[in-house]
């Protein structure tokens, strides 16, 4: 089924494009499409959904995509919460959606980057909405893995994890730095093949400069928590 899943999400890209429908996959799908050298195109782990994001601005026209490509709106889901996310259902599972952001852990705002790659969001972007994951999973350490193994660091638009980019996102929100810390620290423990660049961005994020918020809030520091905890959706 992970096959099918991909090759959906693709599909639903495509067509979104032809609507005028900005629309971009994430999460495992969008990890194999963008790691083509290292995966060859075949999933390195079960992916048991897709995960999309698509521009507020075509929000509207997002159901009508997903109906014609035979998919069926959780109405009362997306009625309640449309204006951030939605749900859409067909043979290969649930597909999430995403509207303009990625919110987990953290609040993560893509909608001005949308169009940096034709399929899936950037490589930086891939990345950072797995060091957002305060409690990692076996397949969020599969992912930075890949992704790591794949691109180099680098400075700048490019395919390549972008260094200042995610520099200037966390030099601006104390928790979604806090929780990158760890998460790096963390593939650096478990996936020893990629522990030199892992320990490379840890670093790099630490010293990038910071805003007066994330000064702020690091006066509190733990004492307050710093992130979400995830609703599961079913």
């Amino acid at each position: 089924m992970s096959v099918e899943i991909i090759a959906a999400g693709q599909r639903l890209v495509a067509a979104g494009t032809a609507a005028g429908v900005t629309l971009r996959m994430l999460g495992g799908a969008g990890v194999v499409v963008h790691c083509p050298q290292t995966l060859g195109g075949q999933p390195h782990r079960t992916i048991g959904d897709l995960d999309v994001i698509v521009a507020g601005n075509s929000a509207r026209e997002v159901t009508q995509v997903f109906e014609d490509e035979g998919f069926e709106p959780d109405r009362r889901f997306n009625a309640m919460q449309g204006d951030r996310r939605m749900i859409f259902n067909g043979e290969i599972g649930k597909v999430d959606v995403f509207i303009d952001r990625f919110e987990m852990c953290h609040r993560i705002d893509l909608a001005r980057r949308l169009q940096l790659d034709p399929e899936t969001i950037t490589v930086s972007d891939l990345l950072l909405t797995k060091l957002q994951v305060r409690e990692l999973t076996q397949k969020d350490v599969d992912d930075v893995g890949v992704l790591l193994t794949e691109h180099t660091l680098g400075d700048g638009p490019g395919d390549h994890v972008d260094i200042t980019y995610l520099g200037e996102v966390v030099g601006d929100d104390w928790g979604l730095w806090r929780t990158s810390q760890e998460t790096l620290e963390q593939i650096e423990a478990r996936r020893p093949e990629v522990a030199v660049p892992a320990r490379a961005l840890r670093e790099a994020l630490d010293a990038a400069p910071k805003t007066r918020r994330f000064r702020m809030r690091a006066k509190v520091g733990e004492r307050k928590r710093w992130y979400e905890v995830p609703d599961e959706i079913e």
